[in-house]
């Protein structure tokens, strides 16, 4: 049965949307850090967790986009 879409719908839709615009730039802000070097252990593996959480991150917003709105990407 296809789902009616709704002002809750279209309005999570748009949230989705504007977090994977932002995923990049903030990945891209990461990794000038890691190649910029000049850091401790901690601060390095504390990076490297979150560059690994906004790859989860996009993944799962995609795939809700993708299963639950039928959005292509």
């Amino acid at each position: 049965r296809q789902r009616q879409m709704c002002i809750r719908d279209s309005n999570r839709i748009n949230e989705l949307l504007n977090r994977l615009d932002k995923i990049p730039g903030e990945l891209d802000a990461i990794h000038e850090k890691l190649y910029a070097g000049n850091m401790d252990r901690n601060t390095f593996a504390k990076l490297v967790d979150q560059r690994a959480s906004l790859y989860i991150e996009a993944e799962n917003k995609e795939r809700e986009l993708k299963e639950v709105y039928k959005i292509k990407l």
